[in-house]
């Protein structure tokens, strides 16, 4: 399995968690480490979606790969595209059903720019 230690967070407030132990994940682009004390709000769902896609579930490891990816604090030399793929290929490795895979997949390729390796 892809995923190398469990994923473990702790929430810190009514938005974002904090992720407890370095989480390593091996994906298409070789291992993806998320440091100990990061902060993800897990999937940042438009409230119009909210009826349809939690913040977290199955797809929660994916989400917290792919904030870390978007975050200007990882070293790792991907492109946007990358890391919206990684995010596509854990979802599916966490058996996200197809049809909210891809609309997740489709939101962060269409919204996700400004977000992109930017502050918190």
């Amino acid at each position: 399995m892809p995923e190398i230690t469990k994923l473990s967070t702790m929430p810190i407030d009514d938005k974002y968690w904090e992720v407890l132990e370095e989480y390593r994940y091996a994906t298409i682009k070789g291992v993806v480490v998320v440091p100990k004390g990061f902060r993800t709000d897990y999937a940042s769902v438009p409230k119009i979606f909210r009826n349809i896609i939690n913040s977290y579930g199955k797809h929660g490891r994916a989400a917290v790969v792919h904030d870390w990816l978007y975050s200007a604090e990882c070293p790792l030399n991907l492109t946007r595209e990358e890391a919206d793929k990684i995010f596509l290929e854990i979802m599916e490795e966490c058996q996200v059903a197809k049809w909210k895979r891809i609309l997740m997949y489709r939101l962060v390729r269409r919204f996700g720019a400004s977000h992109f390796r930017k502050g918190a």
